[in-house]
C-alpha cells in the first residue's frame, strides 16, 4: 500500500512541477540565433540529403542576406559506400518559418525533384531536379529565418525534413 502512495505522491509532483519547454523559435535556430545556412541529415542508413542555402544559383553560402539578394535552396543526396542500388523517387515540400517563428504556406508540396538510381549519388553529392529561388521580402522581420524542406523517398515511404537558416538584414 506504501508503494501506491509513493508512486501517486511522485506522480501528483510531476504533474505540477513546470516542465522547460522550447520554443519554435530555439528549435529551428529562429530571431536572434546564429544561421546555420547548411544541413544534413539521413533518410536511412544509406541515403543522406544535404540541404544548403546558396547566394545566386550555385554561389557561396548564404549565412547573411542583405536587402535585394536571390538565394537558391540548394539540395543534393549522398549515398554511403556499401549501399545496394535500387529505384529512388524523391518529392519535396517547402514552407518558410520567419524570424519571429510565424510560418508560410507550403510554397510547394510533394513536387517531385529526383527519379534515377541510388547508386547516382554513390560516393558523391547529387543535386536533385529541384529550381527553387527566393528573394527575402523587406516585411519580413529582421533576424534568423528558416526555410524549411521535407524530402521523401517515395519508394521507401521514408522521409526527412531540414531548416537550414539565414540572417535577414534587410527586415522591419
Amino acid at each position: 500500500m506504501t508503494m501506491r502512495f509513493a508512486l501517486a505522491a511522485l506522480a501528483a509532483l510531476m504533474l505540477t512541477t513546470p516542465v522547460a519547454s522550447e520554443t519554435l523559435v530555439d528549435a529551428y535556430g529562429l530571431g536572434n540565433h546564429k544561421p546555420v545556412p547548411e544541413e544534413w541529415t539521413k533518410i536511412d542508413e544509406e541515403l543522406s540529403i544535404r540541404a544548403r542555402i546558396v547566394k545566386g544559383k550555385k554561389g557561396s553560402l548564404a549565412p547573411v542576406v542583405q536587402a535585394g539578394q536571390t538565394l537558391t535552396l540548394d539540395l543534393a543526396f549522398y549515398v554511403q559506400p556499401g549501399a545496394k542500388d535500387r529505384p529512388i523517387r524523391l518529392t519535396c515540400s517547402v514552407f518558410f518559418y520567419d524570424a519571429r517563428g510565424e510560418g508560410s504556406d507550403e510554397v510547394l508540396t510533394d513536387e517531385p525533384c529526383y527519379e534515377g538510381r541510388l547508386h547516382d549519388g554513390l560516393e558523391q553529392f547529387q543535386p536533385l531536379d529541384l529550381n527553387f529561388r527566393f528573394k527575402p521580402r523587406a516585411s519580413d522581420p529582421k533576424g534568423t529565418s528558416a526555410v524549411v524542406v521535407r524530402v521523401k523517398d517515395t519508394v521507401i515511404g521514408d522521409g526527412v525534413a531540414l531548416a537550414p537558416t539565414y540572417n535577414w538584414q534587410g527586415g522591419r
